[in-house]
C-alpha cells in the first residue's frame, strides 16, 4: 500500500500592513530593539494607515507576520528626481534572516516606489560593528554606500 505524503511549502505573501498586524510588528521593532509599545504602534499606524506619503509592508509566512517593511516618500529640494522613497525600517524576524524575506520586501518596496513615481529607494543605517552584516546585505542587493553624517537635535 502506497502512502500518499504531501508536505505543504511554506506560502509567504507581502501586503500591506493592517491594524490586525500590530502586535507582531510592534514584537518584531521590540526584538530588533526598538522600545516601543501596542498603543504606541497603533497611534503611529493610525497617523500613517491614510497617509498615501507612507507605506507599511509586512511578510506573512504561513500566516504569521515574520518580517516588515516602513516607507516614506520624499520630496527633495537638492535632488533633481521629483521624488525618492525611504526605507525607515526593515525587519526580519532573526531565525529567520538569510533566507531571501529582506529581499522580497525590498523588492516589493521597489514596486511601491515605482508606482509613487519616484525614481531612488534610500535608507539610512548607523556605522556601529553590530550593523554590517545589514550593509552587506544592502550592498548585495544593489545598494550603494554614499558619504555623510546624520546630525540630530533633540527640541524640548
Amino acid at each position: 500500500m502506497r502512502m500518499n505524503s504531501s508536505i505543504e511549502a511554506p506560502v509567504l505573501q507581502i501586503r500591506k500592513c493592517g491594524m490586525n498586524d500590530l502586535e507582531r510588528v510592534t514584537k518584531l521593532l521590540r526584538e530588533f530593539g526598538y522600545p516601543t509599545t501596542l498603543s504606541v504602534m497603533k497611534e503611529r499606524m493610525e497617523g500613517m494607515e491614510n497617509d498615501p506619503f507612507h507605506c507599511t509592508l509586512v511578510a506573512e509566512l504561513n500566516n504569521e507576520v515574520v518580517g516588515m517593511i516602513g516607507l516614506r516618500q520624499v520630496k527633495s529640494y537638492y535632488k533633481q528626481q521629483d521624488c525618492i522613497t525611504e526605507i525607515t525600517a526593515l525587519i526580519v524576524s532573526e531565525e529567520l534572516r538569510g533566507k531571501g524575506l529582506g529581499k522580497r520586501l525590498v523588492a516589493s518596496a521597489e514596486e511601491w516606489a515605482r508606482q509613487q513615481g519616484c525614481c531612488q529607494l534610500f535608507l539610512r543605517s548607523g556605522n556601529r560593528v553590530e550593523r554590517a552584516p545589514a550593509h552587506a546585505f544592502y550592498r548585495h542587493i544593489g545598494f550603494e554606500k554614499t558619504a555623510g553624517y546624520r546630525f540630530n537635535k533633540a527640541l524640548l
